[in-house]
């Protein structure tokens, strides 16, 4: 019985996506109520709530990208941690996010997209105070968990407004700017950093400097969001009308190109999961300098900061076939990365990597809302979190003992199972999904 109930489930939530996959602001042919039915249009005021948004994810990526280049050097220099303990550390980040990502998906879907944002932003600001108060390595498991919760809560809820704020025609688009904002803030975070170290005196001051910065910065985004940001319309509307009592079990909405979508995302972030505990470490015994450290990082954001043109591309043509090239090229980087030892070569790389992600990505997030049901957007959006945030703790776990073993060739092997879920997920997507709206952008998805 309980299995008949949830197939009846899975049916009534690929009914509700497949009629949500019809022209956004008109009827379904089959009847179901589109997207956006009975909901208002995009307005230029609810426009100006994106900008904000990219500027405030521009100004917190500053925050980020001062601090976690160097978080894991801290770690071993000033509070003499092993490579497996950097691991532990970085793990708990992943840990926290997974638990709370379902519950935070679905919390926004029943109470609004800003309460539940404006949490995870204040949540993540005294993380990076609390970075301040002591050298031991164990209490930042306790901190990285505290700010995988908070990233839990920020990460669904503002892919939720993104999607409320935009129509299948420039959803991608969307995503492509955020992603150039976050990135432009990647980019200029690490830059300053260097200076900030120096400004502070190097050393413990250097790096507790580095952390000020980045407390200050995010905890004057978490007040521009609590004055500035409005709940969309959308959402708005969704909240008045009701949600049903109950949410779908995670198996019914686990639709098979959902699933597909979330396993090449969940893949890729176990590489990413990897890198974040060994690529300076890696780069510091091939004898890099902190200053270069940086340059790779800017390398890899530099093309991300044209997300914004792959969002448009996947806009107007086939967003499967971006998606599939560019996290077979993600894969190949990774590869690499492991295999090669020329300190130049990395920096090309780095940058075909960047190119890579801001041609697929916003095609990926645009194809993930078009397969899902609107009622229940937070809800995919938690389940995808939670699955990469899973995979990327596995590859904080596994990475530094791999690293210990076979020392840069850890970081092929990330590479290596990045391409065998792009070698699953992708031939899946292209059965499942072939000749429909959800792998087009543009007037034609609407057709």
């Amino acid at each position: 019985m309980r299995d008949d109930h949830t197939r009846d489930e899975t049916a009534d939530v690929v009914a509700e996506a497949e009629g949500e996959a019809r022209p956004e602001h008109g009827p379904s042919e089959t009847g179901s109520p589109p997207l956006t039915a009975g909901l208002p249009p995009q307005t230029g005021a609810e426009g100006g709530q994106l900008w904000l948004l990219y500027t405030l994810e521009f100004i917190v990526a500053i925050g980020f990208g001062v601090i976690y280049p160097y978080l894991p050097l801290f770690l071993q220099d000033v509070g003499h941690a092993q490579p497996w303990v950097i691991g532990v550390v970085a793990a708990a980040v992943f840990v926290g996010t997974f638990a709370f990502s379902g519950p935070f998906g679905r919390l926004c879907d029943r109470i609004g997209r800003k309460p539940v944002l404006l949490f995870g932003c204040v949540l993540l600001t005294t993380t990076m105070f609390l970075f301040l108060t002591t050298t031991d390595p164990w209490w930042f498991v306790a901190f990285r968990f505290l700010e995988g919760v908070g990233a839990a809560a920020v990460i669904p809820a503002i892919n939720a407004v993104i999607a409320d704020l935009t129509t299948d025609e420039d959803r991608s688009q969307a995503f492509g700017w955020i992603t150039s904002a976050q990135f432009g803030g990647l980019i200029l975070g690490p830059a300053i950093a260097v200076p900030i170290y120096n400004l502070g005196g190097g050393g413990i001051r250097g790096f507790h400097a580095i952390f000020l910065v980045g407390g200050i910065v995010t905890a004057g985004v978490s007040v521009a969001l609590a004055l500035m940001l409005r709940e969309p319309a959308r959402s708005r509307e969704r909240l008045r009308a009701g949600s049903p009592e109950r949410a779908p079990r995670w198996r019914a909405l686990a639709t098979r190109p959902i699933v597909a979508l979330i396993v090449l995302a969940a893949t890729a972030n176990f590489s990413t999961g990897g890198f974040e505990v060994l690529w300076s470490l890696w780069l510091k015994r091939l004898g890099a300098s902190m200053t270069f450290i940086s340059l790779t990082w800017i390398a890899f954001s530099v093309p991300m900061l044209f997300s914004f043109l792959g969002g448009r591309l996947a806009d107007r043509t086939n967003r499967l076939v971006l998606v599939a090239v560019g996290y077979t090229a993600g894969g190949i980087c990774f590869m690499v990365y492991g295999l090669a030892h020329n300190l130049t070569l990395f920096l090309t790389v780095n940058l075909i990597e960047g190119l890579a992600w801001a041609l697929s990505y916003p095609a990926k997030e645009a194809m993930l809302i078009k397969v899902s049901p609107a009622k229940w957007l937070g809800a995919v959006q938690g389940m995808q979190t939670a699955a990469t945030q899973a995979a990327a703790l596995v590859g904080t776990l596994l990475g530094p003992l791999l690293y210990q073993a076979i020392g840069g060739y850890a970081l092929s092997v990330d590479g290596v199972l990045a391409l065998a879920g792009v070698a699953w997920a992708i031939p899946v997507l292209w059965r499942t999904l072939k000749g429909s709206a959800a792998t087009r952008g543009g007037p034609a998805a609407a057709d």
